[in-house]
């Protein structure tokens, strides 16, 4: 189980996002990492946010279905997206294997120097463009971001103060934007 997290903040009116320098892999992609032992993946997201960029943040949740009343246990903020992927030898496992990356999307109140701690990798804030033109961002981080920008355009004034309203608004985006291009021919009736 591994955490990944795309940070995003408003500034001058234009969204950015944040991803971090990774030596080992060569390329600028989203802080993120392994979880810990007894660990929750929201809370590994945040942790590895922090150690990495030194920056504090705020997860943005993910679509999920309401639980029902009475549930008893307590809802965690759900990521967008979980992924499967190959992942070489690193610091916790000597082997090949399998990482499945949670991937959350927060906000960071300032783009600039990180107050927190000091940070283990050097974070980068990327605009739409260099993120379409800079070879050092790995193709999947790339991907994702440029879709999430595209969510982004439109947000309403204030959605970078809460994440509940950038949730339900990225939500829409998301879903709206999906399905004219899954739904564009006309089906015919079986």
């Amino acid at each position: 189980m591994t955490a990944s997290t795309f940070l995003l903040h408003r500034d001058a009116g234009h969204w950015i996002v944040g991803l971090i320098w990774h030596d080992r892999l060569g390329g600028h992609m989203p802080a993120g990492g392994h979880g810990e032992v007894g660990e929750g993946v929201h809370d590994a997201a945040l942790r590895e946010v922090l150690e990495e960029t030194g920056h504090k943040a705020r997860l943005i949740p993910g679509p999920a279905a309401p639980t029902p009343a009475g549930f008893p246990h307590r809802p965690v903020p759900a990521p967008w997206w979980i992924c499967e992927g190959g992942a070489s030898p690193d610091g916790h496992t000597s082997t090949p294997h399998t990482h499945v990356d949670h991937i959350y999307l927060a906000l960071v109140d300032s783009a600039s120097a990180a107050t927190e701690q000091q940070p283990d990798h050097q974070l980068t804030w990327f605009t739409h463009s260099r993120l379409s033109s800079d070879p050092t961002v790995s193709e999947d981080s790339r991907l994702l971001a440029l879709q999430l920008m595209t969510w982004l355009d439109g947000a309403p004034a204030g959605a970078e103060d809460d994440p509940m309203q950038l949730s339900a608004y990225l939500a829409h985006r998301a879903t709206t934007g999906l399905l004219p291009a899954q739904h564009s021919q006309k089906e015919e009736p079986a």
